[in-house]
């Protein structure tokens, strides 16, 4: 679970340090940064997976990442922290630009737990720790006994991540050591559904786990056919029957080498049944259902980050979308999620202590989770939290 992070100068991100819970809402104005702060979780999920300098491309370069600075530029610096039970660890990058170009001017990673080898024999009160620092050019590498011997420092470019090199399928001694840092940074579903990918016919994927837009829904879904996942099916089916009351069925078919989601429906007044194909729903319905298959796919992410699920959503239907998601919670202890919301309603749904206001002060993003006063009000069943949303505007 990511338990805190710390950002410098990422987009419009000055300095911030904040704690998170299982279940995270962040709320504010338009404008204020709620976006840029799930967004640096993601620029490092986005780095570790598939290289910094695609990370840095899909958000049209670092000037655009990098907070603006009318003399020396700024360094951008991101610093996650992890915890699962007994074992946790830390990630931090710190990048330097000037001219359109970057380069990585420090990383560190620190991963820790029982050795794997069983050399931590005593109840240690700090287990081994394996880790990495890197200066420039310069590696430090630390590591708990082991049966590897020496290791030869690893061959890295100062335009690309450490944390790259231990991906899944990377066989090195010293990715064994940090192969579950990498595995906590990028399990992550950055979920923004755009119905037209799902209306659209969706190529044959072997992925196994939702694209953040939606564009393999149909691949996820027929996954769910093995007998193990069945409830999985059965449970996405029954929340999307609550939006649309006619429908028996989730189906995916196949046509000329894609799949295409059909929805198997029967008529109340008739009895008939018939096939709605994804151009004949609406574009909440569409959006639910991505939502909601990202919560019940098969091999769901450690994280799950919604931006304002209300968009195209009626009130009545939030409930709906916030049960899957204590679906979702509780179906693994190490599972979160992060929503972004203007919704008082949504609000309403969480507790207190999960709620982050987000605005904006001094030319930069602040975040703060709810006063104790507040808090207290809302425990004392004086306001809900999206009545004080309403009467006393955002956080203060």
């Amino acid at each position: 679970m990511l338990k805190q992070i710390e950002i410098s100068n990422y987009k419009s991100l000055a300095h911030v340090i904040l704690d998170f819970e299982k279940e995270n809402v962040v709320v504010g104005p338009n404008g204020v940064g709620k976006s840029n702060l799930l967004d640096a979780i993601h620029f490092v999920r986005d780095a570790a997976r598939d290289g910094l300098d695609h990370a840095v491309t899909k958000r049209h370069g670092i000037n655009s990442i990098r907070r603006w600075s009318k003399t020396r530029p700024y360094n951008v610096s991101i610093r996650l922290k992890f915890n699962r039970g007994e074992v946790g660890g830390e990630y931090k990058i710190t990048i330097a630009s000037a001219g359109g170009e970057f380069s990585v001017v420090e990383e560190e990673l620190h991963w820790y737990g029982s050795s794997p080898f069983g050399t931590n024999k005593s109840k240690e009160i700090f287990p081994p720790v394996s880790s990495i620092k890197r200066q420039g050019k310069n590696l430090e590498i630390s590591l708990p006994e082991n049966p590897f011997g020496a290791i030869p420092d690893p061959s890295i470019s100062e335009g690309d991540a450490m944390i790259t090199q231990f991906a899944e399928g990377i066989f090195s001694p010293l990715a064994f050591f940090f192969r579950d840092l990498h595995e906590s940074i990028v399990s992550c579903g950055a979920y923004s559904i755009h119905p037209n990918k799902i209306r659209e016919p969706q190529p044959i994927s072997n992925s196994n786990v939702l694209a953040d837009d939606g564009s393999n829904l149909a691949s996820v879904i027929r996954q769910m056919r093995a007998t193990s996942h069945r409830h999985r099916r059965e449970n996405l089916t029954l929340s999307v029957r609550q939006v649309l009351s006619i429908l028996n069925e989730i189906k995916i078919d196949s046509a000329g080498g894609f799949y295409v989601p059909v929805f198997r429906v029967r008529e109340i007044d008739s009895g008939y049944s018939h096939e709605l194909n994804m151009s004949q729903l609406s574009d909440g319905t569409l959006r639910m259902l991505g939502m909601l298959t990202a919560f019940y796919q098969a091999h769901a992410p450690a994280r799950i980050t919604l931006e304002e699920p209300e968009q195209m959503i009626h009130p009545g239907l939030l409930p709906i979308l916030v049960d899957a998601a204590k679906d979702y919670l509780d179906d693994d202890i190490n599972h979160q999620v992060f929503f972004t919301t203007h919704s008082p309603n949504l609000l309403d749904m969480f507790k207190p202590e999960s709620i982050i206001s987000a605005s904006f002060e001094d030319g930069v993003s602040k975040f703060r989770h709810m006063s104790e006063r507040q808090i207290k009000i809302v425990k004392d069943k004086l306001f809900s939290p999206g009545e004080l949303l309403v009467t006393e505007g955002f956080y203060q």
